[in-house]
C-alpha cells in the first residue's frame, strides 16, 4: 500500500526541540515514509493536496480546502470540536482520532483550583500586588467533606475523583452511561445534571463540546448551584453561557469561577472577567505540562504506525456523540 505524506500542523508556540522530536518519533515509527512538518498552516497548503494523512492541534478552512487525498486526522487535543467541521468527517469519508491519556495534569490543575479558592489564595494574591495586610478576607475553608461535582466521568474526569478523594472530598458526577465508578460516591445521567449542580460545592466541567453540551450551563443552571459553590470550566468555552456566568459573578449566584476554557481566546484584554475578584483566569493551559508532548506524541506515533501497517487505529471518534 503505498502512503501519501504525513503533514504534521505545528502551532508556532510549540517548541522548536518538541515539533523535532515529533518529526523523529513520527520517521521511526513509520520508516520511508513522506513526512512534512510545519510551524504553521499557510507553509502547509503547498503541500495539502498530496496530504493523506494531517496530524494537528486544528486544521484550518483555508488548509482542508485543499486537501484531495486526505484519509486520516490525527487531533493532538482530547477534545474535536474544531475537526467537525473539515469536509469528509462528517459522512465518514476522513477518521478522525483524539489523543487520549496525555492531559495528566488537568486533575491537578483542577485540584489546585479548587484548593486556590478554598485557602482565599486568589484573594491573598490580589492583597499582595496591594501591599495589603488583610487576615479577615483571606481566612478560607477546608475542602475534607465538600461535595465535588464532575460533569463528565470520563478518564480525566475519573482521574479528578481519585485526587479528590484523597482530600476527603465525596465525589458525584455525570456520565453518558452511569456506573459505579472508583472513588465516586454517585453518578448521574446527564439529563440529572440539575441535582449534581444542587449538591456541589465545586463543580468542574470537563464535557466536550457537541450539539447536546453547547450552552448547557446558562442562568437556570448556574441559580441551581450553591451562592457559596465554584464553578470551574476546564472543557471548552462554549458551554458555559458567557452572559449567565458575568451576571453569576456580579449579583452572587455561585462564588467564584475557575476558567481554563474560555468561549474568546485569547481573553481581550478589556475583557470584564479579568476585573473580577470573584475569578481566577488561566489561559487553557490546564492540561499542559513538560511530560503533555511526549504523550502526544507516543499517542500520535502509535496510531501512525498502525495505519502504515493497515491495523485498527486506536481513539476513534464517533463523529455522532462527538467525542
Amino acid at each position: 500500500m503505498t502512503h501519501g505524506p504525513v503533514l504534521l500542523i505545528v502551532p508556532a508556540p510549540i517548541p522548536d526541540q518538541v515539533r523535532a522530536r515529533l518529526a523523529e518519533s513520527a520517521r521511526t515509527a513509520a520508516p520511508g515514509i513522506d513526512l512534512t512538518v510545519t510551524d504553521g498552516a499557510d507553509r502547509a497548503v503547498a503541500r495539502a493536496e498530496d496530504a493523506e494523512v494531517i496530524a494537528a492541534y486544528e486544521v484550518p478552512a483555508s488548509l482542508a480546502a485543499h486537501t484531495r487525498r486526505l484519509r486520516w486526522i490525527h487531533a493532538f487535543t482530547a477534545g474535536v470540536d474544531q475537526f467537525m467541521t473539515v469536509p469528509g468527517i462528517a459522512d465518514g469519508g476522513v477518521t478522525l482520532t483524539r489523543t487520549v491519556g496525555a492531559h495528566g495534569a488537568m486533575p491537578e490543575h483542577v485540584m489546585a483550583l479548587i484548593l486556590a479558592f478554598a485557602r482565599r489564595l486568589h484573594v491573598s494574591i490580589r492583597n499582595q500586588a496591594a501591599h495589603r495586610w488583610d487576615r479577615g478576607s483571606a481566612i478560607g475553608d477546608e475542602v475534607a467533606g465538600r461535595t465535588l461535582g464532575v460533569l463528565g466521568l470520563g478518564q480525566i474526569g475519573q482521574a479528578l475523583a481519585s485526587r479528590a478523594a484523597a482530600f476527603g472530598m465525596r465525589v458525584i458526577g455525570t456520565q453518558r452511561s452511569p456506573r459505579p465508578l472508583p472513588f465516586v460516591d454517585r453518578v448521574f445521567a446527564p439529563d440529572r445534571l440539575l441535582e449534581v449542580l444542587h449538591e456541589a460545592d465545586y463543580v468542574v466541567v470537563l464535557l466536550p463540546l457537541t450539539a447536546e453540551t453547547r450552552g448547557l450551563l446558562g442562568e437556570p443552571e448556574l441559580r441551581a448551584m450553591k451562592p457559596s459553590a465554584v464553578l470551574i470550566n476546564v472543557a471548552r468555552g462554549a458551554i458555559v453561557q458567557e452572559p449567565a456566568l458575568l451576571a453569576a459573578l456580579r449579583q452572587g449566584w455561585i462564588a467564584g469561577a475557575g476558567l481554563d476554557a474560555l468561549e474568546q481566546e485569547p481573553l481581550p484584554p478589556e475583557h470584564p472577567l479579568y476585573e473580577m475578584e470573584r475569578a481566577i483566569i488561566t489561559p487553557h493551559v490546564a492540561g499542559v505540562a513538560p511530560a503533555y508532548f511526549d504523550r502526544v506524541i507516543a499517542v500520535f506515533c502509535e496510531n501512525l504506525r498502525r495505519y502504515v501497517e493497515g491495523a485498527p487505529l486506536l481513539h476513534v471518534v464517533d463523529v455522532v456523540r462527538g467525542y
